[in-house]
């Protein structure tokens, strides 16, 4: 008899595609999976994991057409597609890196576009806070960026996707789930139109806007509510208190995932805070992997930080700095909450071979009092690498505050955007 939950067909049928044992070939058993039987096992995951095993069976074939855009997602991953990104990247932080992550996994290679400073100041009428070079530099540090297209254009053109699709074997396009509108036009409509457009969900909590604004929170005469409520209180305001960022588990396993596990041979650490990892930060990893095998790098926590540095500091909390660390292309390993002082029992515990430090500090102010690093200088260990890169923390900071008028103004609107568009997804407003 005819079951009602299944669609209509029998048992047999539902199974099998046929109302007798029969060998289906593949083109025969499409139609009863696409017309009859796959709008029926959406709520069952179960039946549709064990149908998908009678396809492979009877159908003499590995593939379950994309029917959903799960379905689709995993196509281009079997197809080995090539992934573009692009965007400006501005004060590089680990919500692009997320974004990597999760356009590199529809795919087998990630090409990212960097917007130039010529296009994103036509298109939204200011420079970036970084130069094309620093930016540039930041993404190419990231372990799940291939390559990437500097000087890329802020809106998309046909003719632009075209080049892309001739030049670089672009199969799709990614941007994330919030709304990319520039003079009234969706900046990636060539894209969607050329069927070639996918969306990534938005890493919410942390955004360029965001960081912007805890940035501003370093100079005394621009205080915010937080810390005027706040300035009684002994242990000092951090700007990484205004994260509104979330961390799961499942998170941090997707982004240490990718680590290449620990191997054998020297060992080489280096800590620090990381805070706004930048260029700078992955020119240092890049130099102290090379004197070694493995590198751990230690990510001191936010009471350590602003202790040692003063002002508002950390500007990123510490699971924000460890994700974006994480996200490192010569990066091994990571050590949450590292110990100011390297110890002799830390050294033998981690088997360090090398500890190693840089020679520009990401602040103005390093205290000379003690000297963290002064065992492995005893043990002969100690390697301190010139810093090419002269980018810090302090300098960014410097910029915004040249800029401080402009950048205060064009805040407010962002911030206001920002939260609308939050709103709007969850069903808050």
């Amino acid at each position: 008899m005819p079951n009602q939950r299944l669609g209509g067909l029998t048992p047999w049928r539902f199974w099998h595609g046929s109302e007798a044992p029969c060998e289906r070939s593949c083109s025969d058993f499409v139609r009863p999976w696409q017309t009859q039987l796959w709008p029926y096992l959406q709520p069952h995951p179960r039946k549709r994991a064990r149908l998908g095993v009678k396809w492979q069976r009877f159908g003499r074939c590995s593939q379950e057409p994309p029917s959903t855009e799960h379905a689709i997602k995993g196509e281009m991953r079997r197809c080995r597609s090539r992934m573009f990104i692009d965007g400006v990247f501005d004060l590089t932080h680990y919500g692009h890196v997320n974004a990597f992550r999760q356009a590199k996994a529809l795919g087998q290679h990630l090409v990212v576009g960097v917007n130039s400073d010529e296009s994103v100041l036509q298109a939204k009428g200011f420079l970036p806070v970084l130069k094309n070079s620093e930016r540039q530099r930041a993404v190419l540090g990231c372990r799940f960026v291939d390559e990437i297209v500097p000087a890329s254009p802020y809106i998309m053109t046909a003719e632009y996707i075209e080049d892309l699709v001739e030049s670089k074997g672009i199969d799709y396009f990614v941007h994330g789930d919030d709304p990319c509108i520039v003079d009234g036009r969706d900046v990636y409509e060539s894209a969607r139109q050329a069927g070639r457009f996918c969306t990534i969900p938005r890493t919410e909590g942390i955004s360029t806007t965001d960081i912007v604004g805890r940035l501003l929170l370093l100079t005394q005469d621009h205080h915010t509510n937080l810390l005027e409520e706040s300035a009684t209180s002994s242990a000092g305001v951090f700007a990484s208190q205004q994260s509104s960022f979330l961390v799961t588990s499942q998170l941090l396993r997707a982004f240490s995932g990718a680590l290449p596990g620990h191997k054998g041979g020297q060992v080489v650490y280096v800590d620090g805070a990381w805070d706004m990892f930048h260029c700078g930060h992955v020119d240092l990893l890049r130099k102290a992997k090379n004197l070694g095998d493995l590198l751990i790098v230690g990510v001191h926590a936010d009471a350590v930080v602003n202790k040692h540095r003063g002002s508002n500091y950390p500007i990123m909390n510490m699971q924000e700095r460890v994700l974006s660390v994480l996200g490192c292309r010569y990066v091994d390993d990571v050590l949450l909450d590292a110990p100011w002082q390297v110890t002799r029992e830390m050294i033998a515990t981690l088997r360090l071979s090398v500890v190693v430090r840089g020679t520009v500090c990401d602040t103005v102010r390093r205290a000379a009092a003690e000297d963290p690093h002064s065992v492995p200088k005893e043990m002969g260990i100690h390697v301190e690498l010139e810093s090419e890169e002269t980018l810090s923390l302090a300098v960014i900071a410097q910029r915004l505050q040249q800029r401080r008028q402009e950048v205060a103004e064009r805040q407010k609107s962002k911030v206001s955007q920002e939260e609308a568009w939050y709103r709007q997804k969850h069903g808050l407003v």
